[in-house]
């Protein structure tokens, strides 16, 4: 008498599809005398049936009528065949190679799983001895193991679901929170990388990006926009804060000592070397060393970084012994490295192993809608510093300095806004006659270029290349309001009954021409 009662309290147990499926398998083997019991399921499209025997693996499709199993599954009813009805399905070659697993004489139970119903979820095959198939087709105790499974089948697959949905989840959450965190990060750097401009906020997200990693960062961009900052908030948002950030302009230092200060020296090594020295590549062990202006680097000191930066070991000018460091490399620009390397003035190897994550520094000319909050923040710090209150900014000034073009960047704004900071009274504004001298506006195009003319009084205009008369009055009407906002400091309702127009058309016409 079989113990269907042990069988399906074993099966019950398991939670691994696989496990599952061959466990009962060899457990109805054993109980019933079968010589094989092989479970088919259909694969993720559901249009093949899958078997395992072994190491070989087996398929049949679903709507292909040449084996027997097609039929069963399409029908949801059983089907015995003794040996002589085997010979309808010879055709199938795979359907004969599956069966040449069983022994001579022996019929197959090809019957739906679970039994009785239409919606079939797979298909169980048998063969063994014709009277113990025959007798399982009646027996409600094998239709309820065999529904017992199914179910078992079921549930790990409804759990094995389950888990991917919790795991999707988990990951989704897990990359919004990184999201969230990555824009906290860029969010904070506002206060040191200033400006709401498009390419500020992009530069600040690859910033937060690039500290993430532990890839070398190379910076580019003109003098005086500020690259230090930019390597510096690399090194604080990595896991790298609280470590040594050393930097070092290698243009700044004559090449014959640009070697021991990097990699030190031992006492002795040369003349003067009457000591061990460190080097700032020892110093930033730990850290993140910064190696500014890299393009003027020569290339036989080149030669030695590409060294270290491959091998992560170094050895002191005099050494006889490696050292080795560890560091994160950030290096800034501001030449075309990749002409450099054309020309032969940059090794092309050492430049791919600098460049792994280049960050770009946008002109201030590219971000002039950052100039009203960088001069802020500048003169924030100023009046910080010399214990003053200088309250703001005139408008007209501010108007002057958005049409300069800045040739010296963030930094030549700087040092304008604090030298008109230092000659402007304490608690007043600063007017546009603090930049007198210093800051050159940009004459547009169609000016004269030979008529030297009163702003105030009149604007000239070269007519004989005017071949768009709508623009040139446009243009005319543009630099007439600059000029009377100019002359009243920027107060829009005097510059307005100077020239005759409500305050209201005259605030239009400055949105609609973007007059600032």
């Amino acid at each position: 008498m079989v113990d269907w009662l042990s069988i399906a309290a074993s099966i019950t147990t398991m939670r691994e599809k696989g496990q599952l499926t061959a466990t009962f398998s060899q457990q109805v083997e054993a109980a019933l005398g079968v010589s094989h019991v092989w479970v088919m399921f259909p694969c993720e499209q559901g249009r093949k049936l899958c078997v395992q025997e072994n190491e070989s693996r087996y398929q049949w499709e679903v709507d292909d009528f040449s084996h027997p199993f097609a039929h069963v599954f399409q029908s949801a009813s059983a089907m015995l065949l003794d040996p002589s009805k085997l010979n309808y399905w010879l055709e199938n070659r795979t359907f004969v190679d599956l069966m040449s697993h069983r022994s001579r004489g022996e019929s197959v139970l090809v019957m739906p799983l679970p039994p009785g119903v239409k919606r079939i979820n797979a298909l169980l095959v048998m063969t063994g001895p014709a009277t113990i198939l025959s007798s399982l087709l009646a027996d409600p105790q094998w239709a309820r193991i065999c529904e017992i499974f199914i179910n078992q089948c079921q549930m790990i697959t409804d759990l094995g679901d389950e888990h991917r949905q919790i795991y999707a989840l988990s990951s989704s959450i897990a990359a919004i929170r990184r999201d969230e965190k990555q824009r906290e990060k860029a969010f904070e750097l506002k206060r040191v990388l200033i400006g709401e401009s498009q390419p500020m906020e992009e530069m600040r997200n690859k910033v937060v990006t690039a500290a993430q990693s532990s890839l070398n960062v190379l910076i580019c961009g003109e003098t005086g926009t500020g690259k230090e900052l930019v390597a510096r908030a690399v090194h604080e948002l990595s896991d790298r804060k609280g470590k040594p950030f050393v930097a070092i302009n290698c243009a700044a230092i004559p090449e014959n000592l640009l070697e021991s200060e990097l990699f030190g020296h031992q006492k002795g090594a040369f003349s003067g070397a009457d000591r061990n020295k460190t080097g700032l590549i020892a110093d930033a062990d730990g850290g993140t060393l910064f190696l500014d202006e890299i393009g003027d680097m020569p290339l036989t000191l080149q030669a030695k970084l590409l060294r270290v930066l491959e091998s992560r070991s170094y050895r002191p000018v005099g050494g006889s012994k490696e050292v080795e460091v560890d560091f994160r490399l950030v290096a800034a620009t501001h030449v075309a490295m990749q002409q450099k390397t054309e020309n032969d003035e940059f090794r092309r190897d050492l430049f791919y192993r600098l460049n792994q994550f280049p960050i770009f520094v946008p002109a201030l000319v590219e971000r002039k809608d950052d100039i009203p909050e960088l001069c802020r923040h500048f003169i924030h710090t100023y009046n910080e510093m010399a214990n003053v209150d200088i309250v703001g900014m005139r408008y007209a000034a501010l108007d002057l300095l958005n049409r300069h073009d800045f040739p010296g960047n963030v930094r030549e704004l700087r040092n304008l806004v604090e030298y008109a900071c230092a000659i402007t009274v304490n608690g007043e504004e600063i007017s546009a006659d603090s930049f007198s001298g210093r800051v050159f506006q940009q004459r547009s195009p169609m000016l004269a270029s030979n008529d030297e003319v009163e702003t105030d009084s009149y604007i000239g205009v070269d007519i004989t290349n005017i071949d768009d008369l709508k623009l040139a009055v446009q243009h005319f009407e543009i630099s007439v309001i600059r000029s009377r906002l100019t002359s009243f400091d920027g107060d829009r309702t005097k510059a307005a009954e100077s020239l005759g127009l409500p305050k209201r058309t005259l605030a239009h016409k400055c949105l609609k021409m973007e007059i600032s």
